[in-house]
Parts: structure tokens; C-alpha cells; sequence
């Protein structure tokens, strides 16, 4: 018997308990990693795996580290409103989408810095003012927290921002390279 996750009935709950206490925790763990994860995420197309890749590392570059789960997520709903039906995110995409998205951190952790600069180099073009650097703002977190936290946060909205208005371009590209991908290495796939 091998668990599934969609678990409604009290029978079903009930025989779960009873193939977790024969199997144990580890081995009722790995068939339901496996039958729930690892099997669909094997029948998955190559484009299926190239886009939800894309998704996930676009989600992963959102400019607040921590907030980066809530942006893959938001990628994959944008990403699945204007496609049809077919090429629609299916739960193993979304998972693999999540994964690359925990994976990317070192990247985004480096780009961060880039999209509060490009932010800080937008405000000054439309308003006049200039914001502190990334360097400044540390020196004087010291002095003057308040007003420097203040400014910091223009910053990383504005960083936000950037990411915002580049995600619909960014999806599609994403679209387009997972339309090529599914062309161009379907033969590739085929020859192994």
C-alpha cells in the first residue's frame, strides 16, 4: 500500500496509520516522496522542466532573501493565467519551481545589491534626490538608525519594484525558451 496525499476519508487516514506502523517512518516517507514526487516529476516533458526551472530561479532572485517563496509562487500563478490549460503549472512543475527557488539564494543574496542599486538609480531620475549606498547606509546604521532604516527601506522597495516590472518581460522570455526548449531537445532526450 503506498500513501497518497490526497487523504479525505477517516478509512483512508486510518489505513495510513496502520502502513506507517508496519513500515515505519522512514520507508512510508520514501514511498510517499516517491509516489507523490518523484514519479511525477519524472513524467514531466523537458519543457515542463525548463520553464519550471526558469520560474522557480526568477522566483529565487526576488530582492528580499527571505520573501523569495511568496515570489515563486506569485511567478507560477502569472506565468499559468495566460498560457492554456496544457502548459499550465502542474504540482510537480510547482515543487521543482520551489526547489530551484531554495537553491538560488547564493544568487540572490549577489543580486540583491543590483536591483536596490538599479531602484536607487530610477528614484534619482524621476525625483532628483539621491538615496545612500549600500556602504553609506551601513556607516550610518550606527549613528542615525531610524532615519537610516527609513531610507534603507525606499531602497529595497525600490528594488522590489525593479524585480516587479521585469518579471512579466522575464516570464515571457520564459515562455518563449520553454517553447524552443520542448523543440530543440526533444531529439536530444530521444538519442539516450
Amino acid at each position: 500500500f503506498v500513501p497518497s496525499f490526497p487523504m479525505i476519508s477517516l478509512r483512508c487516514v486510518r489505513q495510513q496509520m496502520q502502513c506507517l506502523r508496519r513500515t515505519g517512518y522512514r520507508a512510508w516517507m520514501q514511498a510517499c516522496f516517491e509516489q507523490n514526487v518523484i514519479k511525477p516529476a519524472k513524467e514531466m516533458s523537458q519543457r515542463q522542466v525548463v520553464v519550471s526551472a526558469s520560474v522557480g530561479f526568477w522566483g529565487g532572485v526576488f530582492p528580499v532573501p527571505p520573501c523569495t517563496m511568496p515570489a515563486t509562487l506569485f511567478c507560477v500563478l502569472v506565468y499559468s493565467a495566460g498560457v492554456p490549460k496544457v502548459q499550465r503549472f502542474s504540482v510537480p512543475m510547482t515543487a521543482l519551481a520551489v526547489v530551484i527557488n531554495e537553491l538560488s539564494l547564493p544568487v540572490d543574496l549577489v543580486m540583491m545589491p543590483c536591483f536596490i542599486t538599479l531602484g536607487q538609480r530610477a528614484y534619482q531620475c524621476l525625483s532628483g534626490d539621491t538615496l545612500p549606498s549600500c556602504s553609506v547606509a551601513l556607516e550610518d546604521l550606527q549613528a542615525r538608525p531610524a532615519e537610516t532604516l527609513h531610507a534603507f527601506s525606499t531602497a529595497f522597495g525600490l528594488g522590489i519594484m525593479v524585480w516587479a516590472l521585469a518579471t512579466p518581460v522575464v516570464l515571457g522570455k520564459i515562455r518563449v525558451v520553454g517553447a524552443l526548449a520542448g523543440k530543440l531537445l526533444e531529439p536530444t532526450f530521444r538519442k539516450l
